[in-house]
């Protein structure tokens, strides 16, 4: 009788490894996503580790395709840029997209809400174990509350949240 009570002592970890985001809700409107973004909070990644001032550019081509830049400064004061082609992988929706910076390196990431004029967007991706919230505002603290009170509507535990520098970032 010992494999049931360990399967039920393992039933909790089981369901945070299989944690997934939630799906968005809202199709994305990609003329008035495109532009540039701050990141004003993120949980944590290795990319991202110690960095600051980070945001992430989406350009529109001439193909009908985007070219997205993240970029942000890191601890030792040097600029890191990581250059993407995004492709929708939800057309219609346009809530889904793919950014491969190389042949076969790729991440996939969710628009899972924004805000009505687009002036904020809480973007996720699909085991949910990472989050960001973008505000349209160099001046990060203009947005920080609404997306912080989003992302805790959303599941995601908003103490874990690493907010950047914003005051450092200069104009939009």
């Amino acid at each position: 009788m010992r494999f049931p009570k360990t399967l039920i002592a393992l039933a909790p970890a089981w369901l945070l490894l299989t944690a997934a985001a939630p799906q968005p809700q809202k199709p994305v409107d990609l003329q008035r996503y495109a532009g540039r973004w701050f990141e004003v909070a993120r949980l944590h990644n290795l990319l991202e580790e110690s960095c600051v001032n980070a945001e992430a550019t989406y350009t529109p081509r001439p193909d009908g395709g985007y070219t997205v830049v993240q970029s942000c400064i890191h601890a030792n004061g040097k600029a890191k840029d990581f250059h993407a082609d995004m492709k929708i992988m939800d057309p219609g929706m346009n809530a889904k997209f793919r950014l491969t910076f190389f042949p076969f390196v790729y991440k996939d990431y969710w628009v899972l809400d924004y805000a009505s004029d687009h002036h904020w967007v809480v973007l996720g991706e699909p085991t949910g174990k990472y989050l960001w919230l973008f505000s349209r505002d160099s001046n990060l603290e203009t947005d920080k509350a609404a997306l912080v009170t989003k992302a805790k509507a959303l599941g995601y535990d908003t103490s874990k949240l690493i907010y950047d520098k914003g005051g450092e970032k200069g104009g939009a």
